[in-house]
């Protein structure tokens, strides 16, 4: 491995002329009978007679064994006559055997580029320091002529060093029920584990009228799904109509609840492939696709690769429309009020780079970004990064490492909703095809552990009653809000591992409970503040409303609305606060 600057680069072209002086022989000199043929060895050299010149300092170093010059000397010879790699590898190791600290910086650059290639990070980090120590001193061009080259080498390096010193466990192994003797591709788990989608090439379809049996098998890529049961999932069914008509399709990428999914499907416009965001809409049993409109699609440009946050209000996908940072970016746009789609907005540079950027899967905390690059520090091809979006916009993506990262391209990676496994389309030693293949995921890379939740919501009158579906974190609390209009609406705080599915809310005529618990003197805890948030979101989109605070005692109901009317800005005549016996519940009641 020799990441993004490779082998070749240890054969960089230096331009530069023979020092006219003698370089420190760390206390041992050359006899003084050879220095003269040094000098000539060297002239020599510097008027390109390298065979000459190299065949006097061999004997040189013959004659002076502990000498370190020749050995430089004869190392230089080799970078100038025709790059020798061989001669690079065995003189400026001996020079540096016989002294260590060679007071040519050239000796320590060119012996941190063997390190390098030799894939030994931490060395080749302490060789490029120690040439740097010494070029910034020296007045020398000839010895700051590599400067940049060195300085790239020793950014390299220490990535390298420390990526190998903290590389993470890796065990990949097929997923089973997924993987089969074919090739699979382009995975996606649903947020609540139910199903896996993904590609499968199977054989085409043979004309069995046909009296000719063709030569060599036809595959197509075919959209399946796989569906979790008794702790596998399935062998997996191809997808109905309508995919699967022949157009080549991408991967998919659903709502929580399930009910929207996005993919992308390459067709044939005006005589040229274009490739274009498709959404579905589960109805009746079946799905109604139809294209993403014009503001997304662009008429000239490729989008694909979708993915949905599990609430179904962002859409990430990557593209090479106009307007982004070069190559292929991630783009994102959220739903609007009317349901239709924003304007997609670049990630900017905190994401995308002048390079390639592909494959986004925001996970199902809305927060954490993995996707694919070739632009950002890796290992070579493309390799996975992931950045928390919630963060300042001076955070900067984080290289997966190794070995989950490696010189080929790594493509399409997906998390599991709790955070603890990844997915991605790979081959193991074991398997001849391309499977999908999950790992568990090391801490430091994975995101917010989620879970999947459901609930029935009904009206107090019980004339309706939906299902709904959401995601809560695992380790903090989270304000739900179920509301329908005309109603009150039912606000509480749960964890995902403290609901209960199948937990039926009934949504209120005019009095709605208010879960608040405060601390004592009436101070109110992080999580009751979560909840008033939900309360003054939900009051804000209804400016006609007019509320009563009732609790117990009077100083929490003053709490309340204190809290409400000056952290959140709500009129003061929209609130009236109620405490005392007679209000032996908190709630909040219409007025």
């Amino acid at each position: 491995m020799v990441g993004r600057l490779g082998v070749a680069a240890l054969l960089f072209a230096i331009h530069c002329s023979v020092p006219d002086a003698l370089q420190a022989q760390c206390g041992v000199k050359v006899k003084t009978a050879d220095e003269a043929a040094l000098r000539q060895a060297l002239t020599e050299m510097d008027r390109g007679h390298f065979r000459d010149a190299t065949q006097q300092l061999r004997r040189i170093a013959q004659r002076n064994p502990k000498a370190a010059d020749p050995q430089f000397w004869l190392g230089m010879a080799s970078v100038r006559n025709g790059f020798n790699t061989a001669g690079i590898r065995r003189y400026f190791p001996k020079c540096l055997a016989l002294c260590p600290q060679y007071p040519n910086a050239l000796a320590h650059y060119y012996m941190g580029m063997i390190l390098y290639t030799d894939e030994r990070y931490e060395e080749a980090t302490e060789a490029f320091e120690t040439y740097f120590r010494m070029a910034n001193g020296s007045s020398d061009k000839k010895q700051t002529a590599v400067y940049e080259e060195a300085s790239a080498y020793l950014h390299w390096s220490r990535f390298l060093a420390e990526s190998v010193l903290n590389m993470a466990p890796f065990d990949p192994e097929p997923l089973r029920g997924v993987s089969s003797k074919r090739n699979e591709n382009l995975p996606y788990i649903t947020f609540d584990g139910s199903r896996c989608y993904y590609l499968r090439e199977v054989p085409e379809k043979v004309d069995p009228t046909s009296f000719y049996t063709p030569v060599g098998e036809k595959t197509r890529w075919v959209l399946f799904c796989s569906e979790w049961k008794d702790s596998v999932f399935s062998s997996g069914t191809e997808l109905p109509s309508p995919f699967n008509q022949g157009a080549s399709e991408g991967s998919m990428s659903l709502t929580a609840d399930g009910n929207t999914l996005f993919f992308s499907r390459i067709t044939q416009k005006g005589g040229y492939a274009d490739c274009d965001l498709y959404c579905g809409q589960w109805s009746n049993g079946k799905w109604a696709v139809e294209p993403l409109g014009q503001g997304i699609n662009g008429e000239r440009s490729w989008e694909s690769q979708p993915s949905v946050s599990a609430d179904g209000q962002w859409l990430y996908f990557s593209s090479n429309r106009k307007g982004g940072q070069g190559g292929t970016d991630i783009w994102r746009c959220h739903r609007l009020k009317n349901g239709d789609w924003s304007r997609p907005e670049n990630l900017g540079a905190r994401v995308n780079t002048v390079g390639n950027e592909k494959f986004p899967f925001i996970h199902a905390d809305g927060h954490t970004l993995y996707f694919v690059s070739d632009g950002w520090q890796g290992f070579g091809g493309y390799d996975v990064y992931f950045i928390d979006l919630a963060e300042d916009g001076d955070a900067r993506p984080t290289n997966l490492g190794l070995p989950i990262n490696t010189e080929g391209d790594e493509v399409c990676f997906g998390v599991t909703a709790d955070g603890t496994h990844a997915y991605f389309p790979g081959r193991v030693a074991s398997s001849r095809s391309k499977d999908i293949l999950i790992f568990d995921l090391y801490p430091a890379a994975r995101p917010e552990s989620m879970r999947c939740c459901h609930a029935e919501v009904q009206r107090f009158d019980n004339k309706s009653t939906r299902h709904e579906t959401f995601m809560l974190s695992n380790s903090k609390p989270t304000a739900l809000t179920f509301k329908e209009e005309g109603l009150m609406p039912h606000i509480v705080c749960a964890t995902g591992k403290s609901w209960r599915d199948g937990t039926t809310v009934t949504l209120p005529d005019s009095v709605a409970p208010l879960a608040i618990n405060p601390l004592p003197g009436s101070r109110l805890s992080e999580q009751d503040e979560l909840l008033l948030d939900a309360w003054a979101e939900w009051l804000l989109d209804h400016p006609l409303v007019h509320i009563a605070v009732e609790c117990p005692t009077m100083p929490e109901a003053k709490a309340v609305c204190d809290y409400l009317r000056n952290k959140k800005k709500l009129r003061a005549e929209r609130l009236e606060c109620r405490g005392g016996s007679a209000y032996v519940k908190r709630q909040i009641r219409l007025l």
